[in-house]
């Protein structure tokens, strides 16, 4: 064979690739991705409640959270899409549930992007064992095509 490639070389890449892909699974399964989407759509929502509460506190007529306070502010959110106080519950709810999920939406996109790699990393030993497999078939119809000529 031109490059040394025999049965046990070709297995033992095999097993690279597969143990690669286990261990690239495993990760992922042990990094915990629910707890981790969880905590960043907590933490992006956290966030959120934390704008909502400072406007709140500052986006009314009388400023504080005194029963005039809330609902001046409450108003005032309101008034930011033609309504009244119940439309600035609303308003003011809304950040909380944008950044909440915008931090799940993150932390998802980061851990499926993590899985990509390494899946694609085993894939790729994969596709290179099967090259070689593919080599080594021509050189051996080669040299059954030499031999019937003798």
């Amino acid at each position: 064979m031109e490059d040394g490639l025999g049965p046990e070389d070709i297995k033992r890449m095999k097993d690279e690739a597969y143990e690669d892909m286990k261990k690239a699974l495993d990760e992922f399964g042990r990094d915990h991705p629910k707890a981790l989407e969880a905590a960043a759509a907590a933490v992006g929502s956290t966030l959120g409640g934390a704008a909502s509460f400072t406007a709140l506190y500052f986006g009314g007529v009388v400023t504080g959270l005194s029963a005039a306070g809330i609902t001046s502010a409450l108003a005032w959110a309101g008034g930011v899409v033609g309504g009244g106080m119940a439309a600035g519950v609303s308003v003011l709810a809304t950040p909380v549930a944008i950044l909440g999920i915008a931090g799940f939406a993150l932390a998802k996109w980061r851990t499926n992007a993590k899985l990509a790699a390494a899946l694609s990393r085993a894939i790729e030993k994969l596709y290179n064992i099967q090259e070689r497999l593919i080599g080594n078939a021509e050189h051996f119809r080669e040299e059954l095509a030499a031999s019937k000529g003798l």
